[in-house]
This record gives structure tokens, sequence and C-alpha cells, in this order.
């Protein structure tokens, strides 16, 4: 862990930031001494974590006012609950392949973007998942689901770290990749037995993916729910059964050929999820499960996180 602070005297009293890193996010554009050159120069006393080290967590020993999570959806999802916890406004600066957190919340911004903006910006309310099972609780900020994205994950991660391919592609390359694989991998996928209420009404059948989502993007960028409010209080669930197949590889060809379609998916709304059994893999946001203890409960903590809102329009 790495600690840095600016001896910048431009305001009378300087704003703490924590800076969460993970520098080994995508392509590496930003390292972690450019990082801390942009917002210490800026007037912005700086704590800096690599959040792919051990301990990164003694940050919050610490009082600041604000942070900046620089990292991919991995990172964004390490982090938050933490933020959470402690009522610590936040923004991303997305380093990752795929960010759907930071294009769901409009959190594309470059770093002198951010840098000129993070002392001044409000703030709006961003909710999380909490996920209680008989052996404890986590918690999500993109998706919780069961499937074939969940076997999909799994499987990507293996491959990529059989090739080493993650330093030789670029995000979008990486992305074309993986909507390529999951394609081929939803050919022969077989379908999954569910049993789960959606607030008090029930649903159960064979379905190929099911997804509780919190962001409108998951996985390799499947923009599922264009008009998500993770803000709402609420779920967006989507699935698809057992006669979509077909659909849904055309969907994810579209999507490989660079063309805009309608995902073939059922979708409805709800605040509370309890899934009763699970008869496949299942993931919490980047974190794969080989199966899902049931009863598994799955709550809308409303308005969990303060963003840090930079204004619209600047890239």
């Amino acid at each position: 862990m790495r600690w840095c602070w600016s001896t910048r005297p431009s305001r009378s009293k300087l704003m703490k930031i924590a800076l969460f890193h993970n520098p080994s996010a995508g392509n590496r554009p930003l390292d972690a001494n450019r990082l801390i050159r942009h917002f210490a120069e800026g007037g912005y006393e700086v704590i800096y974590a690599a959040t792919d080290q051990k301990g990164w967590e003694s940050v919050f020993r610490n009082s600041f006012d604000r942070a900046v999570i620089a990292g991919g959806d991995g990172t964004v999802s390490r982090v938050a609950p933490w933020l959470a916890a402690r009522n610590i406004p936040f923004c991303i600066l997305p380093l990752g392949t795929a960010n759907n957190c930071a294009k769901t919340l409009g959190q594309t911004h470059a770093v002198e973007v951010v840098v000129a903006n993070l002392c001044s910006a409000g703030t709006k309310k961003v909710d999380l998942g909490i996920v209680t099972t008989p052996r404890g609780h986590r918690v999500f900020i993109e998706s919780l689901g069961i499937g074939l994205l969940a076997q999909f994950m799994a499987e990507m991660r293996m491959l990529e770290k059989k090739k080493s391919s993650r330093d030789r592609l670029t995000a979008a390359e990486r992305l074309t990749g993986a909507l390529k694989y999951l394609r081929l991998l939803a050919k022969e996928y077989p379908e999954s037995f569910c049993e789960l209420l959606l607030d008090d009404k029930p649903l159960a059948g064979n379905f190929l993916l099911l997804e509780a989502a919190n962001m409108g993007l998951i996985g390799p960028n499947l923009n599922l729910i264009p008009h998500v409010n993770p803000g709402d209080g609420s779920f967006e669930v989507v699935w698809i059964g057992t006669n979509q197949r077909k659909e849904w590889r055309e969907y994810l060809k579209d999507l490989q050929d660079g063309v805009e379609s309608t995902p073939p998916i059922h979708t409805t709304r709800c605040h509370q999820i309890v899934f009763r059994h699970v008869d496949a893999p299942a993931h919490i946001d980047g974190k794969v499960f080989v199966t899902m203890i049931t009863p598994t409960v799955v709550r809308n903590q409303t308005g969990a996180l303060d963003l840090v809102v930079i204004g619209e329009g600047e890239r």
C-alpha cells in the first residue's frame, strides 16, 4: 500500500480524498504516480490505496471527505460496501474493460474533469443489493444471477488466465471476444430449473439465465435494461426462457457485429427476491459460485451509496 499527501496550498483547507486504484485494471492507462499527481496538483490531500494489495481496507482507519474509485466493475464492487457503511460520497474513474457501473451511472469522465469538479459536485443516491444465505451476507452493486452468465464469467476468467490475453488486447477487443465466447457457450449450455418469489409473486421454470440487476449494463456490456434507475429502491429482474435460445444467440451476434438490437428477454421489477431452489451456478457481481445455497434472500438497500455527480456533458 502506498500513501501520498498533497502539499499544494491552493485552498485554506484541502479536501481529503481516498484514491482506490486497481493498477491491473483494463489496459492500465494511468499508473499510480500519474493518478496521485493529477489530484495532488488539483489541490487535494490524497490517501492512496492499491486494491490489488492485501490490507487496502486499512485506509478506512483515516477520515476523508470523498473517494475516487479508479478501476473496473470489480473494484467498484469491492469498495462500494465500505463507502456505504461510512456514508462517504464517491465517484468512479473507469479504467476497466466493461465498466458497466460507470457507464450506467454516467461516470465516464476523464481524470482532468473529475479533478476539476470533485470538490464542488453534488451527490445522488444509489442502491445496493443485500444477499442473505444460511452462511452469511454479501453485497452487490451491479447484479446477481444464475445460469449462463455465471458460467460464462467463470470460464472467461480461466481462459484469460490461461492465455494471458489481458495485456495483449484492448478493452474493445476483449469485449468482442467475450461476446463471441458467450454466444458459443449459449449454443449448448443446459437450461436450469429455478424456483423463486419476486416480492410475493412465484416464478418457477427452466431458464437459460436469470439476473436481478441494479445496473442497466451486465456482463460484456449487455444493455438489457436501457432505462434502469439504480436509485429507485427496486431490482430489474430479467430472464431467458427455454424457447428463446436461438433469439438470444442472434442478439449476441448482432452485438458482436456492432448492431444494436432489442434483447429477447422477459423482465419485471421487484423489491425482494427469495430463491427457493436453484439448480445452476450463480454470481454476485463478479464473484462466481458453483451452486447457490437456498433459501437465498435478496433485498434492496435503497439509497445506500452517495454518488458524486460530475457535470453532465463534460468528457
